[in-house]
């Protein structure tokens, strides 16, 4: 039997104190109903008793006259020949109740009879039936005032400091450090306690996981650095003397290799930097019309005839931008070789356009495009979306992660989009600074 799946919390509490309000007065009717039942068969074999007491002793004719006294109130009662002794029975159809029961009766004269008692109870139960509508009514109105209590409740007393709870983990920074506050337990409801608690016990463990994470990464990357630089240099010296075609093949994959690996460590300490707070941004202002131009020229030896510059939109983006030049070509670089390298065929388009808050640069491929579940996950490290996998490209999935903690670095934000004519939009974006207060006249 599969798990109950609970959808509210608040919703099953708030149920299941109406269902155990409602049965409680369900009981109640049910225990008053029988108790009243009860006592009225008691009444009725009490009088029963009293007759028997009292004709014990009588001879026949003064039996009739005593059973004579107790018609006007509602009590009929006869001698019948002996006959098997019956407890309390109720009787009757429609608005009529009666109690009946049968006692052997011997009297004076040694004569035995059956006493047949029969008692009317129908005004009885009439008030039992209204008491047990008013109950009704007051259960009725009890479940309103209950519902009706229990939202307030269940909010101040449960929504809000769950709530409030979700705030302040919201809250903590990310990537976790060793030195952020944790939840203060005193401050949380005593239910809540063992969860902020847990959680503050996860969040350490997340500081210090990430803490040896980058401490390996940063050593990682400078003990890499300095070999990686000696070897693509020494390549760089063999490819300028005269060697054979053959040792030159193999020297150009070595330069080869040494860049592609200078390149990831170079991206491994500008994340250890950024997770250090000691990443530098040079903020200089910058055309970004000039930016996309001098990135057009600088990558276009990549691919010869593929790389394209789209014509400028009709918004005019601003003369001047307060940027990192550097780092943002080094996004638009990381971008287009992206987009070189998962769409094989095709056209890369450059483009740039301005909304009049923002200004963005585009890079556009004809590829298969990233997947919506994807397009946030792909800026994540060492991530790599579907289509790496099927074009089985090699790649540590950094470079994504890297463009947008620059781009966030400087204020703006690195996203994907669709490409209306089939493939990837990948934006760089960047928000423009307000513009100065006129001077006062």
């Amino acid at each position: 039997m599969p798990p109950l799946r609970l959808q509210s919390l608040r919703y099953w509490l708030q149920s299941s104190t109406l269902i155990a309000v409602l049965a409680g007065y369900g009981l109640l009717l049910a225990v008053g109903a029988g108790l009243l039942e009860l006592e009225r068969r008691q009444a009725h074999s009490q009088l029963v008793a009293a007759l028997v007491s009292s004709l014990n002793s009588a001879s026949p004719a003064e039996s009739e006259l005593a059973l004579a006294r107790y018609r006007p109130l509602g009590i009929a009662a006869w001698l019948e020949p002996p006959q098997p002794a019956r407890p309390v029975q109720r009787l009757g159809s429609g608005s009529q109740r009666w109690l009946q029961s049968v006692t052997p009766l011997k009297l004076a004269n040694g004569q035995v009879f059956s006493l047949v008692v029969r008692q009317n109870v129908s005004q009885s139960l009439q008030r039992e039936r209204r008491l047990l509508l008013l109950l009704l009514a007051a259960a009725g109105l009890a479940s309103l005032f209950t519902s009706a209590l229990l939202r307030p409740v269940l909010r101040l007393g449960l929504v809000v400091p769950i709530e409030a709870l979700c705030q302040r983990l919201q809250a903590i920074t990310t990537p976790p450090r060793a030195d952020a506050p944790l939840l203060p337990l005193a401050e949380q409801p005593s239910e809540l306690q063992p969860i902020a608690a847990a959680f503050g016990a996860l969040q350490q463990r997340l500081a210090a996981a990430w803490e040896r994470e980058r401490s390996f990464s940063d050593g990682a990357a400078h003990e890499l650095r300095t070999p990686i630089t000696l070897i693509s240099g020494h390549a760089q010296s063999l490819l300028r003397q005269p060697l054979p075609e053959p040792q030159r093949q193999a020297v150009a994959a070595i330069a080869r290799e040494a860049l592609s690996m200078g390149l990831l460590v170079g991206q491994l300490l500008d994340l250890s930097r950024q997770d250090a707070d000691r990443l530098q941004l040079l903020l200089e202002p910058l055309d970004p019309e000039a930016l996309v131009l001098e990135a057009f020229d600088r990558l276009r030896p990549l691919a010869p005839g593929r790389l394209l510059l789209a014509p400028a939109s009709a918004a005019a983006p601003p003369r001047s931008l307060q940027a990192d030049r550097e780092r943002l070509l080094q996004c638009l670089s990381a971008l287009v070789e992206n987009a070189l390298a998962y769409a094989p065929s095709g056209p890369v388009e450059l483009a740039l356009s301005c909304d009049g808050r923002a200004v963005t640069w585009h890079v556009r491929d004809r590829g298969p495009g990233v997947a919506p579940d994807e397009r946030l996950r792909i800026f994540e490290r060492f991530v790599r979306g579907r289509a790496a996998a099927a074009a089985d490209k090699r790649g540590s999935g950094l470079g994504l992660a890297l463009v947008r903690l620059l781009m966030e670095a400087m204020g703006g934000s690195a996203t994907v989009a669709d490409h209306a004519g089939g493939g990837a939009d990948f934006q760089l974006r960047l928000p423009l600074s307000p513009s100065p207060p006129p001077p006062a006249a």
